[in-house]
């Protein structure tokens, strides 16, 4: 018996119950066994949902190619969710070959629906100049279209563009617009860069104190810019009192992700004093991981030490 459009509609409302917990108890493997009868008859929530699934591991081993099949059919039915997820696919290489211009191509479909996460995608491809010229105006034109719809990484760029003068006139005041309402979306990199800007006080009055709020809001959020600004606040008694510990907390929350600098700030409190025992192993871990992140004072202070 063949299944009327109606019906897949009812098998896909059914599958999201499932796979969002509404009114049942949350079950990616019913969500999937019903997404995947609609998707077999044709239906494209069914096809997007199917592909998701198997892209990130919902409820099935993750399928990288068996999901862009299944993009593939949804998007070719106009589903922009499935036309962006297919930009990811060729923009990373991951299930496909990397290919800017397929990229881009995905992208573009799907901004032209008015998909803001595609839109702002689009913009980034246009500013770095992948698959397409590079052309700042345009990536402008398409992080403004997303920003109008709310979307915070559309309006932290933005607001760097305002700010760095790139694709539009340096405009401190609009990009101070952009980065507060990206902020209050919980964006924590534009948090981060209101805190620049009380720092350096040109578009608003500077205030070191603001700064660090803004600066400690985006850190409790992983932003590791900011940790590793904090960290020097407290080391230095910038602003704020000089707190070593508090210093080395921040630090250490960089280094964990990798920040050289915060490296090899810690690979020096160690060797110091500051805050701690003063400790040449703990001082030359941290300072080699910071050389190896091409950090030239660790490198520096590294062949100092005859290490």
């Amino acid at each position: 018996m063949t299944l009327k459009l109606e019906d897949t509609d009812v098998l896909c409302g059914r599958a999201i119950q499932y796979y969002e917990g509404d009114d049942v108890a949350k079950d990616f493997g019913e969500a999937l066994r019903l997404f995947t009868l609609a998707a077999e008859r044709g239906h494209a929530i069914g096809q997007l949902f199917v592909g998701l699934m198997l892209a990130y591991g919902k409820g099935i081993e993750v399928n990288l190619a068996m999901a862009v099949k299944w993009f593939l059919l949804a998007a070719d039915q106009g589903e922009a969710l499935a036309q962006c997820e297919l930009g990811e696919v060729y923009k990373y290489g991951r299930g496909a070959p990397q290919d800017y211009e397929d990229a881009v191509k995905w992208y573009r479909l799907a901004a032209a629906q008015g998909f803001a996460d595609a839109q702002c995608k689009l913009g980034g491809m246009y500013k770095k100049g992948r698959g397409v010229a590079q052309d700042d105006t345009e990536a402008v034109k398409w992080y403004r279209m997303a920003a109008e719809q709310d979307n915070p990484v559309a309006q932290r760029f933005l607001g760097l563009a305002y700010q760095l003068g790139k694709g539009v006139t340096i405009d401190l005041t609009e990009a101070l617009k952009w980065f507060t309402q990206a902020a209050a979306l919980d964006d924590a990199a534009a948090m981060y860069y209101i805190g620049l800007l009380y720092t350096e006080g040109e578009v608003v009055r500077q205030d070191i104190e603001e700064a660090r709020v803004w600066f400690r809001l985006a850190a409790e959020e992983g932003e590791v810019d900011a940790q590793y600004s904090l960290g020097v606040m407290y080391e230095c008694g910038d602003g704020v009192m000089q707190d070593y510990d508090e210093a080395l907390q921040w630090y250490l929350m960089a280094a964990e992700q990798g920040y050289g600098d915060a490296q090899f700030r810690l690979g020096m409190m160690y060797k110091e004093g500051l805050g701690v025992e003063e400790d040449e192993a703990e001082a030359v871990m941290y300072l080699w991981l910071a050389a190896d992140k091409g950090n030239e004072n660790a490198q520096e202070m590294l062949d100092s030490m005859e290490m």
